[in-house]
């Protein structure tokens, strides 16, 4: 029997503009995959309840969606405020996004200090598209061990690869941590 508690964790998903932030809380949230998404203007937040399956407990996330364009830097730190958890995100076909995510880093711990967090590398459904990998997961692991994620995940929102695997270990992550 599962049990329900009254915790409600706040988790931030950050990372470049058009990595598929948006398209990985829809995936999650609603089941659907948004073919045509619209960048964030600012932040959206969404909400789910989660079963954490070893605990057996069920948890509500409150996932915020931050705006990945430079423009949006001044007003992000505000909306780390009560995050219990990161989620890095990069795209898999777009070096730069990783590269970018050292800059996510220092700007949420400038902000919040350490969190517990992932990485997601999204859009794998995309390097067939392009018939070879562009960034290597040996380079993925080096920057998960630079920006202290615990693990590193492929996910795709299109394809529903990784994505409730991604915020059942950032949850139970939370969850340890709280206890």
């Amino acid at each position: 029997m599962t049990s329900y508690s009254n915790r409600l964790y706040k988790i931030c998903i950050v990372g470049d503009g058009g990595v598929g932030k948006t398209t990985i809380l829809h995936r999650f949230v609603d089941g659907v995959f948004l073919e045509n998404a619209k960048l964030t203007i600012g932040t959206n937040f969404f909400l789910k309840s989660v079963k954490l399956d070893k605990e057996n407990i069920k948890v509500t996330l409150q996932i915020w969606d931050l705006s990945g364009q430079d423009r949006f830097s001044i007003i992000r730190p505000n909306f780390y405020n009560g995050a219990k958890g990161i989620i890095y995100t990069f795209d898999v076909t777009r070096r730069i996004s990783l590269i970018n995510l050292l800059n996510w880093k220092d700007e949420i711990e400038h902000a919040i200090g350490k969190k517990p967090s992932i990485l997601l590398g999204n859009k794998i459904d995309l390097i067939s598209d392009i018939g070879e990998r562009i960034i290597l997961e040996d380079e993925c692991e080096l920057k998960r061990k630079e920006i202290n994620a615990k693990i590193f995940l492929e996910t795709s929102a299109k394809n529903n690869i990784g994505i409730n695997k991604a915020f059942n270990i950032i949850s139970r992550q939370i969850y340890k941590l709280s206890k």
